[in-house]
């Protein structure tokens, strides 16, 4: 198992708690009781009795099992022990032990069957769902990309396609590049936000994101795109489109690609220094391009984006400045070019 699909395991799961307190009607999160001492995991345990303790205790416990489960050898052995764990008791674990589990199975040296991952995404509890997508993240192969693609078809079929729009399933999506869902990745970036559903869309077809993202980043208006908080899309789904822009920019003049400008003029200078280099990208070959689009917008942001530039003067800035000054029809632009030194 690569240590970064381990991570990727490690992060999605440490978050998954709190998301599902509020949302896992079937199981609902109660104040464990106190448990005794945990037992010395060594040579001498029952594997069984090993894995158990793991599930229960967690943390240290957890992590001596896995070294103990490795030392001798039996992986395969575990993991079927811990899938008919999970089995028996998807739904009593609490959140904290189903959690456990799901990062000792990850640990075993096994696939994800194709219906194991069934029964965990079709089990009716929120947190087992997001276990299974993202363990079909972590452990993708064909047969299970087949499986993924099947429940994708019969959740559009059915309409209920909202009700799996969760950001392991996107995981999962990229993982086992499932191209044919690159449609169901672009709804999900636009009803949800989540920066996953971009991550999956950029790696199933990263040109064709680039023109599907400025939809997404038509979301907010100039306005907002001025204030120090952002609430209409996610700010890191946006840091990340427009990383991706940097290299695969978005075809020029295509819809919604003058909110590039906007995104340029942000009070967040990370998004507005991205946003500037994008916009860079096109310089010379669309220079009266980009003028002419900038020219467009209210005075307002044409001024907030020459004071943008001037702060991060370069060659190509100079260029689209000059040639803004040539194209725009507001006096108090072309004066404030004029006092510009580049």
């Amino acid at each position: 198992m690569k240590y970064a699909s381990m991570l990727l395991l490690a992060v999605a799961l440490t978050a998954l708690p709190t998301a599902c307190k509020t949302t896992d009607s079937q199981t609902q999160e109660t104040e464990r009781k106190p448990l005794p001492p945990p037992p010395a995991i060594n040579d001498k345990i029952p594997l069984d009795q090993a894995l158990k303790a793991a599930v229960d205790y967690g943390g240290d416990t957890l992590v001596q099992v896995k070294k103990e489960v490795k030392r001798r050898e039996q992986g395969v052995a575990a993991a079927d022990i811990v899938r008919d764990m999970l089995h028996k008791n998807l739904a009593t674990y609490d959140h904290t032990q189903l959690i456990n589990a799901g990062h000792l199975y990850v640990a075993m040296p096994v696939p994800l069957a194709p219906d194991f991952f069934r029964e965990l995404i079709g089990s009716g509890r929120n947190l087992a769902q997001q276990l299974g997508w993202q363990l079909a993240a972590v452990k993708p192969s064909a047969a299970l990309a087949k499986v993924i693609d099947i429940e994708l078809s019969r959740a559009v079929a059915e309409g209920e396609e909202q009700n799996i729009m969760i950001p392991q399933m996107a995981n999962a999506v990229r993982a086992n590049h499932l191209y044919s869902a690159y449609t169901m990745m672009r709804v999900g970036l636009m009803s949800k936000g989540d920066e996953e559903f971009a991550q999956a869309m950029i790696h199933l077809d990263p040109k064709r994101a680039s023109d599907d993202f400025l939809l997404y980043l038509s979301i907010p208006k100039a306005e907002e795109l001025r204030q120090l908080t952002l609430s209409s899309i996610n700010l890191y789904t946006a840091m990340a489109i427009l990383k991706h822009m940097k290299s695969y920019p978005p075809t020029a003049g295509a819809v919604g690609f003058e909110h590039l400008f906007y995104f340029a003029v942000s009070r967040n200078l990370t998004l507005a220094e991205q946003a500037q280099g994008v916009v860079e990208e096109y310089i010379p070959a669309n220079t009266d391009l980009l003028a002419a689009l900038l020219a467009k917008q209210a005075s307002w942001v044409q001024i907030a984006y020459l004071e943008a530039a001037r702060r991060h003067m370069t060659p190509k800035q100079g260029i689209l400045v000059g040639e803004l000054q040539r194209t725009t029809a507001e006096t108090d632009v072309v004066d404030e070019i004029k006092e510009m030194k580049f």
